[in-house]
Formats: structure tokens, sequence, C-alpha cells
């Protein structure tokens, strides 16, 4: 490799550590956020019946979020039966969602919606590399952009994210490891 390419490489490194260190470390501004722990979790999904129900899928079985009210709803300690497909990625619900294969994300694949349709997204984004940042860039905007870097948050900073994204209808997003997992939902503004 030319010493030129290691000094434009060195130069483009610099410049996004300064975009992360420009973003705002707190929960996005018109958003709520719970943090729950999950030991050993491996995957998460939205059901799409009920966007607000958050399927979390662990070593010690699964269990639902109620993400509208933020709490634990449904566990099961099941982990030998055959509720779960990691080569289809899909998972069957519990309780409301029981009848439900739910696409999930995690160790063993999958996806989630990275962005909704107000134009809020997640970016991934890594330039500490081994450690990965997640970044919420709200209304379109985008971190590579440095006039908007500052509206931008900075919702994880961790080795190895398991899975993140929005529901399916954009109102909530999830960003999890494998010990916990962090709803952001839509502020609630009682009239």
């Amino acid at each position: 490799m030319s010493i030129f390419k290691k000094d434009k490489e060195e130069q483009n490194r610099i410049r996004l550590r300064n975009l992360l260190k420009n973003t705002q470390q707190s929960c996005p501004t018109g958003w709520e956020r719970e943090f729950f722990a999950v030991g050993g979790l491996t995957e998460v999904g939205f059901s799409k019946e009920h966007p607000e129900m958050l399927l979390i899928v662990s070593s010690q079985g699964r269990g639902i979020i109620d993400c509208n009210k933020l709490e634990k709803i449904e566990r099961d300690n099941d982990v030998t039966g055959d509720w779960i497909n990691e080569n289809e990625f899909w998972c069957l619900g519990l309780g409301a969602t029981g009848n439900e294969k739910i696409q999930i994300a995690g160790l063993h694949g999958g996806g989630l919606n990275f962005s909704n349709k107000e134009g809020d997204s997640i970016e991934f984004f890594a330039p500490n590399w081994p450690i990965i940042n997640l970044i919420f860039q709200p209304n379109f905007l985008s971190i590579y952009e440095e006039s908007e870097t500052s509206k931008c948050f900075n919702i994880l900073n961790d080795y190895e994210p398991r899975a993140y994204g929005f529901s399916p209808n954009g109102q909530i997003f999830v960003t999890a490891t494998g010990g916990d997992v962090t709803v952001y939902r839509k502020e609630i503004v009682f009239q």
C-alpha cells in the first residue's frame, strides 16, 4: 500500500472520529427509552399484527415486551421446542402473538427495518473498530454531513450489537446486544 493511500485512509478515520464526537450522547429528541437485561440474548423481532410487541429470544427461552407499556408481559422458559427456525429467521410468538411467525434478527442473521416513513434511520458506524456505534439519524439527516452531525444521536457503543431496527409501524426501535435490549418509543403526548 502506498504512503499516499495510507495517509488518505488515516485522514478519513480522523474525519469519521470527529463526526462521531459531535453526535449527541442522549436519548433522541421525541423518544423515550427503557433498558431490559436479557442474559444470552440471541434474536429479537417485532410482531406485524401487533407492532408494539417485541419478541426476545435468548438461551433461556423467549419472551414478549409490550413496547407501549415498556414492560415484559410474556415468558416461556422452554429451550427445546420447535418454535424457532434460525435458517428461515422466524420464531413463533407468545400470548397475543402466539399464532404468528415473527421475523427475527440477531446472532443467526435476519434483519429489521433500518428506517421509518418519517425519515428516521439507524446507521452502523465503526471508525473505532472493533467498537461499533449505532447512530440514530432523525428526519432524513446523515451523520456523514458535517452540518447535520450534531443533530444525530450515538445510541449504542459496543463490541457486538446483535440486532437493531424499527417496528413495522416505525413508532418503536430497538438495539440489542448479547446481554440487553434497549427499547425506544415515540413519546406519547397527552392532550
